[in-house]
Formats: C-alpha cells, sequence, structure tokens
C-alpha cells in the first residue's frame, strides 16, 4: 500500500513538472505567452488550462473568453458552432491553416469537421455517401477527377491526407479570418508562430572576463633591428554587455558592449643598458555595436554577432623607443629617445561566436571566440590591428511580465 501511495503521488509531481507545455492564449488585443497544459480532445474543444510567469495558479479560459490558443503544432480557435438548435462555442482544432482552414471538434456525439464558406461561415464537413471528398475537392478547387481517388477514412489523419492528396503539400501560412473568430486575426507564418511562442527577455546583461591577444605591425622607420616591426601583446580582458530585441519574432539582437584591456610591451635588444628598446603601454576601452543572432535549442544555443568597433585609448605616451650608440668598451654615446601617442579614437569592425547554456531561466553560462580589425591606432606609422579574444561569463536576463487577460 505504502508502494502505490509513493507511486501516485509520483504520477502526480510528473504531470505537474512534465505537464505544461509552452504556448500562448489571443485575447482581444494580443498574444500572450503561457503555459498550456495539454487535455484530450474532449476536453480541449471547452476549455483551456494555463499557468502565466511568475505564477502558481492555474487559470482556465472558455471559449468565450479568449479567442484563441496553442502549444507545440497545435492551436484551436474560438468559433460558433451549430449543437442541436442552438449555437455555441468551442474550441475548434486547426488541422489546416491559412486562407482555406480546415478545422476538427471531437465532441460527445462523434467528430466534426468544418471548412468556410464564402461568407467565412463554418460548414460542417459530411461523412454521409463520402460527401466530404468532394466539398474538400471543391473548397481547394480541384477537379473533380480527383474525387475518386481519395480513399482515406472519416478521421483526423484521414481528412489531413485528402487535404494533403488534394493540395500536393501541406498548407504553410497560417492566420484564420473570420468573423466568428472575433476580430482578424494576425497573418503570421509556423517560423513564427514557434519563434512567438519562446519567451524571449527583453533585455540581457552580461559580464564576461577572458584573454585578448593583440596583432600591430609596425612601420616606425627609425634604425630599430629586425624583429621590432610588430608588437603582440595579451591582455586580460572584463567586459560588460547589454542585448535588447531588434524583430518581434526574430531571435535577433543589438548587442552593445564596453570592455577593457591593456597592452604592454618591452623588447630590448643589447646589453644593460640596451642597445636598442621599444615598448607598448596602451590602456584602451572598446565599444563594440553588434547584431546577434541566436541559434538552436532552448537550454543550449549558439550565437552569431558582427558589427562595428570603436577603440578609445585612456592614456598617452603610448609607444617609444630607445637608440644607444656606442658600447660598453668604447663607451656610450647619446640615446635617441623618443614617445608617440595612438589615435584617441580607433574606428573598427569585429565579429564572432559562441554558445550559452542555461542554469535557470534567467541565468546562463556563456563563452566566445571575437576577432576584430581595428584602423588608425597609428597614422602613418602602423598597419590595422587585430584582436583576436577569448572570454566566457555570466548572463542575466529581464522578462516582461505578461499581463493576465
Amino acid at each position: 500500500m505504502r508502494k502505490l501511495f509513493l507511486l501516485l503521488i509520483g504520477s502526480g509531481l510528473s504531470f505537474v513538472i512534465y505537464g505544461q507545455e509552452l504556448g500562448y492564449i489571443k485575447n482581444d488585443s494580443a498574444y500572450i505567452s503561457c503555459d498550456i497544459y495539454p487535455q484530450s480532445d474532449l476536453k480541449s474543444a471547452k476549455t483551456c488550462i494555463v499557468r502565466f510567469n511568475n505564477t502558481s495558479n492555474d487559470i482556465t479560459y472558455s471559449p468565450d473568453q479568449i479567442y484563441a490558443y496553442g502549444y507545440g503544432k497545435t492551436d484551436y480557435y474560438s468559433l460558433k458552432i451549430v449543437s442541436g438548435n442552438d449555437t455555441i462555442k468551442r474550441f475548434l482544432e486547426a488541422i489546416v491553416q491559412g486562407d482555406s482552414p480546415v478545422y476538427y471538434l471531437a465532441g460527445e456525439d462523434g467528430i466534426h469537421f468544418y471548412i468556410l464558406n464564402n461568407k467565412k461561415e463554418l460548414v460542417e464537413l459530411v461523412e454521409d455517401n463520402d460527401a466530404y471528398k468532394q466539398q474538400l475537392a471543391t473548397y481547394f478547387e480541384a477537379p473533380a477527377e480527383i474525387v475518386p481517388r481519395l480513399h482515406f477514412g472519416f478521421t483526423q489523419s484521414g481528412v489531413i491526407q485528402t487535404i494533403k492528396f488534394i493540395k500536393g503539400s501541406s498548407l504553410e501560412i497560417v492566420g484564420v479570418r473570420t468573423e466568428n473568430a472575433g476580430p482578424v486575426q494576425e497573418a503570421l507564418s509556423i517560423k513564427e508562430r514557434k519563434r512567438m511562442r519562446i519567451k524571449r527577455p527583453v533585455l540581457s546583461f552580461t559580464a564576461q572576463s577572458g584573454i585578448t591577444s593583440q596583432t600591430l605591425p609596425l612601420d616606425l622607420k627609425v634604425g630599430l633591428p629586425v624583429g621590432f616591426d610588430e608588437f603582440k601583446a595579451s591582455s586580460t580582458t572584463y567586459s560588460m554587455s547589454a542585448d535588447i530585441p531588434l524583430l518581434k519574432y526574430w531571435p535577433l539582437t543589438y548587442h552593445q558592449e564596453i570592455s577593457f584591456n591593456k597592452f604592454v610591451n618591452d623588447y630590448r635588444r643589447g646589453s644593460d643598458p640596451p642597445d636598442y628598446q621599444l615598448i607598448q603601454d596602451f590602456s584602451v576601452i572598446s565599444l563594440p555595436a553588434m547584431v546577434r543572432y541566436t541559434f538552436g535549442p532552448k537550454k543550449f544555443t549558439g550565437f552569431i554577432n558582427a558589427g562595428l568597433q570603436v577603440d578609445i585609448a585612456l592614456n598617452k605616451n603610448n609607444i617609444g623607443w630607445l637608440i644607444l650608440s656606442g658600447n660598453a668598451s668604447s663607451g656610450y654615446g647619446a640615446a635617441t629617445i623618443e614617445y608617440m601617442s595612438y589615435s584617441t579614437i580607433q574606428p573598427g569592425i569585429t565579429a564572432g561566436f559562441g554558445l550559452s547554456y542555461k542554469l535557470s531561466k534567467k541565468v546562463a553560462l556563456n563563452s566566445e571566440f571575437r576577432y576584430s580589425s581595428v584602423f588608425n591606432v597609428l597614422p602613418n606609422k602602423s598597419g590595422t590591428e587585430g584582436q583576436v579574444t577569448l572570454r566566457a561569463g555570466i548572463v542575466y536576463s529581464i522578462f516582461k511580465t505578461e499581463k493576465k487577460p
């Protein structure tokens, strides 16, 4: 008995944990993201059970309260049907969507299928004498000769197969326009609807640290030895960034970032004091402004980004050199010492890719590879600076609080 009791509790918990599907409801003004509890065909026609973000209470809606709901690849629309001598509202499943939708209803008296007439009113398909085959052929403007070739049954899968046979392929556009459904529904593509059901943050903050390697070709022409024609330095990188959505149904964001690096070099050749010395002391703030596209499953995602970058030099006398004439035995002569400052503003371009792993709804870990080309660092005396960055960090996302209809 104890084992049976534990099993029942476990089953109940499993339903609570796994019984919800990410979906939406449609009220008189907007689509609202929420969790939907799938039900049997019979119950799904009468009620929709939902749970909104940051709440622990379930809410049950009837066809008189909302216009539509959906989850996964399933969508229901609140439509009026004739039942006996009465007209009632039920949630009808759209088994085919588009300009010529087909609806399915599981009622107490059996299954029903509906199409729309020229007035956008529901017309029930008739099973007797296979009349529904002719109805569908006419509905989808197929030649009458095709009807004898339709051999699928009057079931949900059978009607879908019949329509596929008539059309040659599944319909790709959704967006039911019917007077019975209340206000006109937005025309959304299947991909847009899927993206809409993904809960996307309205703002995300990222803090990262890592390593940036700098390569800066030099053309100083001051008599320095071979090998002193390029800076290669590494810096610990610290960065903060924010992502803001650009499009409603696409995982495309504007990525604004600020990062700090300090590149230091000290090249020497000769005795002490050195005959030649070349130094770099460069503290820089980078401001990449990019567009980021995110893809992949909900838990583990990838992203690519590209855009412009502006580097701002924080200090002066960034590069300096020493050339010492003479030697220890004959005596040292005059020393040539000179310093130059990098351009304060340095434009560039940047691109990269990375991976992100969600720890919870709002918190994720990410890692990223980035390459940047920066111009005008030392005008007429240097080439294009290259920056290669590897870093990792944590992301915190903020979601919009959904208002209950």
